[in-house]
Protein backbone atom coordinates (compact mmCIF):
# COMPACT_ATOMS: atom_id res chain seq x y z
CA UNK A 1 0.00 0.00 0.00
CA UNK A 2 1.09 3.51 -0.93
CA UNK A 3 1.13 5.77 1.86
CA UNK A 4 3.56 8.69 0.70
CA UNK A 5 4.73 10.11 -1.96
CA UNK A 6 6.99 12.74 -2.64
CA UNK A 7 8.27 13.97 -6.26
CA UNK A 8 8.13 16.68 -8.77
CA UNK A 9 4.59 17.83 -10.16
CA UNK A 10 4.31 17.31 -13.90
CA UNK A 11 0.80 17.81 -14.32
CA UNK A 12 -2.42 19.09 -12.27
CA UNK A 13 -5.65 20.42 -12.72
CA UNK A 14 -9.07 20.81 -10.14
CA UNK A 15 -9.01 16.95 -9.69
CA UNK A 16 -6.05 15.20 -10.32
CA UNK A 17 -2.08 16.07 -9.98
CA UNK A 18 0.66 13.57 -11.56
CA UNK A 19 3.80 13.32 -9.49
CA UNK A 20 6.74 12.57 -10.69
CA UNK A 21 9.15 11.07 -8.07
CA UNK A 22 12.87 10.31 -8.52
CA UNK A 23 12.33 6.20 -9.22
CA UNK A 24 11.01 7.98 -12.59
CA UNK A 25 7.41 6.45 -11.82
CA UNK A 26 4.81 9.01 -12.06
CA UNK A 27 1.65 8.64 -9.29
CA UNK A 28 -2.15 10.18 -10.54
CA UNK A 29 -2.93 11.41 -7.27
CA UNK A 30 -6.56 12.86 -6.67
CA UNK A 31 -5.68 16.55 -5.18
CA UNK A 32 -7.77 18.74 -3.72
CA UNK A 33 -6.76 22.23 -5.37
CA UNK A 34 -4.59 22.41 -8.13
CA UNK A 35 -0.70 21.72 -7.69
CA UNK A 36 2.41 24.34 -8.82
CA UNK A 37 3.39 22.38 -11.94
CA UNK A 38 7.67 21.74 -12.08
CA UNK A 39 7.20 22.37 -8.16
CA UNK A 40 8.82 19.49 -5.42
CA UNK A 41 5.80 18.61 -3.42
CA UNK A 42 5.08 15.44 -0.66
CA UNK A 43 1.45 14.18 0.07
CA UNK A 44 0.03 11.52 2.41
CA UNK A 45 -1.93 9.14 0.71
CA UNK A 46 -4.90 6.99 1.04
CA UNK A 47 -4.30 4.03 -1.57
CA UNK A 48 -7.85 2.64 -1.93
CA UNK A 49 -8.34 -0.77 -4.06
CA UNK A 50 -11.44 -1.64 -5.44
CA UNK A 51 -11.96 -4.74 -7.89
CA UNK A 52 -11.99 -2.50 -10.98
CA UNK A 53 -9.57 -0.04 -10.23
CA UNK A 54 -7.40 1.56 -7.86
CA UNK A 55 -7.07 5.28 -6.89
CA UNK A 56 -4.84 7.30 -4.99
CA UNK A 57 -6.51 10.26 -2.50
CA UNK A 58 -3.93 12.81 -1.74
CA UNK A 59 -3.98 14.76 1.72
CA UNK A 60 -1.18 17.71 3.07
CA UNK A 61 -1.73 16.86 6.53
CA UNK A 62 -1.71 13.02 8.25
CA UNK A 63 -4.80 14.10 10.48
CA UNK A 64 -6.27 14.54 7.12
CA UNK A 65 -5.59 11.13 5.71
CA UNK A 66 -6.72 9.26 8.94
CA UNK A 67 -9.72 11.15 9.05
CA UNK A 68 -10.95 10.69 5.32
CA UNK A 69 -10.49 6.93 6.27
CA UNK A 70 -12.55 7.00 8.96
CA UNK A 71 -15.46 8.29 6.99
CA UNK A 72 -15.02 5.76 4.57
CA UNK A 73 -16.29 3.51 7.75
CA UNK A 74 -19.61 5.49 7.47
CA UNK A 75 -21.71 2.91 5.61
CA UNK A 76 -22.81 4.41 2.04
CA UNK A 77 -19.92 6.97 1.92
CA UNK A 78 -17.72 6.50 -0.79
CA UNK A 79 -14.12 7.57 -1.33
CA UNK A 80 -15.49 10.55 -3.95
CA UNK A 81 -18.24 12.15 -0.90
CA UNK A 82 -15.30 11.15 1.62
CA UNK A 83 -12.80 13.66 -0.43
CA UNK A 84 -15.44 16.67 -1.12
CA UNK A 85 -16.19 16.57 3.01
CA UNK A 86 -12.05 16.62 3.59
CA UNK A 87 -11.68 19.00 0.60
CA UNK A 88 -14.92 21.45 0.35
CA UNK A 89 -15.03 21.44 4.82
CA UNK A 90 -12.21 20.38 6.14
CA UNK A 91 -11.62 18.24 9.23
CA UNK A 92 -12.29 20.49 11.44
CA UNK A 93 -15.55 21.74 9.98
CA UNK A 94 -16.63 18.32 9.61
CA UNK A 95 -15.85 17.37 13.36
CA UNK A 96 -17.47 20.75 14.34
CA UNK A 97 -20.54 19.76 12.35
CA UNK A 98 -20.72 16.21 13.93
CA UNK A 99 -20.63 16.99 17.16
CA UNK A 100 -23.46 20.10 16.58
CA UNK A 101 -25.33 17.27 14.75
CA UNK A 102 -25.65 19.85 11.94
CA UNK A 103 -26.82 18.46 8.71
CA UNK A 104 -27.01 21.27 6.46
CA UNK A 105 -22.80 21.91 6.74
CA UNK A 106 -21.89 18.34 6.14
CA UNK A 107 -24.52 18.74 3.01
CA UNK A 108 -22.62 21.22 1.30
CA UNK A 109 -20.29 19.37 0.44
CA UNK A 110 -20.66 17.93 -3.46
CA UNK A 111 -22.44 14.90 -3.63
CA UNK A 112 -23.62 14.38 -0.01
CA UNK A 113 -27.25 14.41 0.96
CA UNK A 114 -29.35 14.45 3.56
CA UNK A 115 -29.17 10.57 4.40
CA UNK A 116 -25.51 10.50 4.21
CA UNK A 117 -24.83 13.34 6.50
CA UNK A 118 -27.37 11.97 8.73
CA UNK A 119 -25.30 8.50 8.56
CA UNK A 120 -22.22 10.72 9.12
CA UNK A 121 -23.65 12.44 12.29
CA UNK A 122 -24.77 8.84 13.77
CA UNK A 123 -21.83 6.14 13.04
CA UNK A 124 -19.06 9.09 13.99
CA UNK A 125 -20.48 10.88 16.95
CA UNK A 126 -18.92 9.12 19.59
CA UNK A 127 -15.82 8.67 18.00
CA UNK A 128 -14.91 12.29 16.93
CA UNK A 129 -15.93 13.31 20.65
CA UNK A 130 -13.04 11.62 21.86
CA UNK A 131 -10.40 13.00 19.25
CA UNK A 132 -7.97 15.84 20.45
CA UNK A 133 -8.99 17.79 17.62
CA UNK A 134 -11.62 20.19 16.67
CA UNK A 135 -12.99 23.27 16.44
CA UNK A 136 -9.41 24.71 16.55
CA UNK A 137 -8.80 28.55 17.60
CA UNK A 138 -5.32 29.96 17.59
CA UNK A 139 -4.71 29.66 21.01
CA UNK A 140 -6.98 26.33 22.14
CA UNK A 141 -8.90 23.57 20.46
CA UNK A 142 -12.43 24.57 20.92
CA UNK A 143 -13.87 20.87 20.56
CA UNK A 144 -11.18 18.43 21.57
CA UNK A 145 -10.96 15.07 23.74
CA UNK A 146 -8.05 16.53 25.38
CA UNK A 147 -10.28 19.21 27.44
CA UNK A 148 -12.64 18.81 30.41
CA UNK A 149 -16.28 17.78 30.12
CA UNK A 150 -17.20 20.80 31.32
CA UNK A 151 -15.45 23.09 29.13
CA UNK A 152 -16.67 21.19 26.08
CA UNK A 153 -20.51 21.77 27.33
CA UNK A 154 -19.86 25.21 27.33
CA UNK A 155 -17.85 25.35 23.80
CA UNK A 156 -20.64 23.56 22.10
CA UNK A 157 -23.28 25.90 23.87
CA UNK A 158 -21.59 28.57 22.45
CA UNK A 159 -21.15 27.23 18.80
CA UNK A 160 -25.38 26.39 18.92
CA UNK A 161 -26.69 29.51 20.65
CA UNK A 162 -24.44 31.82 17.81
CA UNK A 163 -25.24 29.87 14.64
CA UNK A 164 -28.88 29.59 15.80
CA UNK A 165 -28.81 33.38 15.99
CA UNK A 166 -26.58 33.71 12.10
CA UNK A 167 -28.93 31.45 10.36
CA UNK A 168 -32.17 33.39 11.78
CA UNK A 169 -30.50 36.30 10.15
CA UNK A 170 -30.16 34.36 6.65
CA UNK A 171 -25.96 33.05 7.15
CA UNK A 172 -25.29 29.96 5.96
CA UNK A 173 -23.47 27.58 8.92
CA UNK A 174 -20.40 26.94 6.69
CA UNK A 175 -20.22 30.87 5.98
CA UNK A 176 -20.19 31.55 9.37
CA UNK A 177 -18.13 28.52 11.15
CA UNK A 178 -14.46 30.00 10.11
CA UNK A 179 -15.34 33.51 11.62
CA UNK A 180 -16.31 31.39 14.97
CA UNK A 181 -13.25 29.49 14.79
CA UNK A 182 -11.35 32.87 14.61
CA UNK A 183 -13.40 34.73 17.26
CA UNK A 184 -14.25 32.42 19.94
CA UNK A 185 -11.20 32.10 22.10
CA UNK A 186 -11.65 35.93 23.01
CA UNK A 187 -15.45 35.71 23.48
CA UNK A 188 -17.67 34.03 26.69
CA UNK A 189 -21.32 34.64 25.13
CA UNK A 190 -23.49 34.03 22.53
CA UNK A 191 -23.99 37.47 21.67
CA UNK A 192 -20.41 38.73 22.40
CA UNK A 193 -19.27 36.46 19.57
CA UNK A 194 -22.30 37.05 17.15
CA UNK A 195 -21.41 40.96 17.46
CA UNK A 196 -17.98 40.09 16.14
CA UNK A 197 -19.09 37.82 13.36
CA UNK A 198 -21.54 40.45 12.02
CA UNK A 199 -18.91 43.15 12.07
CA UNK A 200 -17.33 40.86 9.56
CA UNK A 201 -20.54 40.01 7.62
CA UNK A 202 -21.62 43.23 6.69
Amino acid sequence: MIGYISGTVIYSDSQKSIILTAQGIGYEIHTATPLVPNKDTSLFISHIIREDAQNLFGFETADDKKFFEMLLSVNGIGPKSAFALVSHLGMSQIITAIILENVDVLKSAPGVGKKSAEQIILSLKDKVSKLEVGLVTKDRPVVAGAKGKEDNQLDAFLVKETLAACQGLGFRDQDVLPMIQKHMANVSKPEELLKLILKELR
